[in-house]
């Protein structure tokens, strides 16, 4: 069963009968080639070292898939490009900055918290809870999709990084009916660090957003991870770099399946893991991503998402169970109905197993949120 029944806005259904003549007309600024995309981030960063070259294959699968079985529209063929092209550049910049700044990766962290668990089982209520506190730093989403700082705009007092993540959101929000509802997300809001994992080419990102089936099933099969996440230590470590004082607190369920690999690269972490009735993580998780697919493409494959997303549940879910057989006391496990019964009672458990400071007055801090 295939769906397209996506009602787009006037202005969009226009621009994309435009934008079929664009694509058949094979302009280079559409093009799903490898070297084409290169050449464009090459030309956005003014750098040309990528860096080790085991990305290529993620980036050669994606760039396939989006060919191949995504049926995107030219509107997200246009969306999909921009983030491939970003994540180009912005591995140029992880790799010139390795170079230039090298003391960055000396430094040790401060050891971060790290949420885990299936999507959909109050990873994002936990997140935003733990980033009330003072000493923590929850990265906003516009800082996951541009890690490495731009040159200021003239005349103007916002990072330009964050103009491009708003822009970008505002220009994608009217193809996302219902998404609100469902994960609400600006700019300036907490967001999993799957996103600035795209420089790796090894991201659940892309399946999130994009219907790039074949990609998500190579990326689940896809076991060798020790570089991707000595590049996710490098990332924290430029975040550190910013805000040296405070604790990273971080989310996403796709770590769920690789906690072996995290505490390889990041051993100081402290790990927490949410927990929830499976049947409701996995229909609410396909109500999530039929949302982001029917947005970009022409029409969705709706059984082959809903075997992908059940695919990914239990590939992660078989691998965090052997990860916890083994190394058993290493996470600190959070139930859902635990989590929205008692949120403050839940949070202050965590802080007490990982014996961290719990600031004067949070409690009425943590009330006030949840009131909110």
């Amino acid at each position: 069963m295939k769906d397209s029944r996506a009602q787009l806005p006037f202005r969009y259904r226009v621009v994309n009968s435009l934008g079929s003549l664009l694509v058949a007309a094979r302009l280079k600024n559409l093009s799903l080639k490898e070297q084409e995309r290169c050449e464009a981030a090459i030309e956005q960063s003014e750098l040309n070292d990528f860096g080790d070259a085991y990305y290529r294959e993620g980036l050669q699968q994606l760039l396939a898939s989006a060919k191949e079985d995504a049926n995107l529209h030219p509107i997200g063929r246009y969306i999909f490009i921009d983030m491939i092209t970003n994540f180009l550049a912005q591995r140029l910049h992880m790799v010139e900055t390795r170079k230039r700044k090298a003391e960055i990766f000396e430094k040790p962290l401060v050891p971060p918290l790290i949420i885990v668990g299936p999507a959909r089982s109050g990873t994002t209520f936990l997140h935003n809870l733990l980033a009330q506190d003072p000493n923590h730093r929850a990265l906003p989403q516009w800082l996951l999709m541009y890690p490495f700082p731009e040159e200021p705009v003239k005349g103007s007092d916002t990072d330009p990084r964050y103009e491009k993540a708003a822009q970008g959101l505002n220009f994608r929000q009217p193809l996302l009916q219902g998404l609100d509802a469902k994960h609400f997300s600006r700019a300036d809001s907490p967001e999993e660090d799957i996103l600035p994992l795209g420089v790796t080419f090894h991201s659940m990102i892309f399946f999130t957003l994009f219907p790039v089936y074949s990609y998500q099933a190579w990326y689940l099969g896809h076991i060798e991870l020790s570089q991707k996440y000595r590049e996710y230590r490098w990332l924290l470590q430029v975040y550190q770099s910013e805000d040296p004082s405070r604790r990273l607190t971080l989310k996403a369920p796709a770590h769920t399946g690789s906690l072996g690999s995290i505490l390889d690269a990041v051993p100081e972490a402290k790990l927490i893991m949410t927990h929830r009735n499976p049947a409701d993580c996995i229909s609410s998780a396909c109500s999530l991503l039929y949302t982001f697919h029917l947005g970009v493409a022409n029409e969705i494959d709706i059984p082959r998402m809903s075997e992908l997303v059940l695919s990914s549940y239990v590939t992660l879910g078989k691998r965090n169970i052997a990860f916890r057989e083994e190394h058993p006391g290493l996470i600190y496990d959070v139930h859902y109905d635990a989590l929205v019964s008692d949120p403050v009672r839940t949070v202050r458990g965590i802080y007490s197993h990982y014996d961290l400071p719990w600031p004067e007055s949070h409690k009425a801090v943590l009330e006030d949120y949840i009131q909110r």
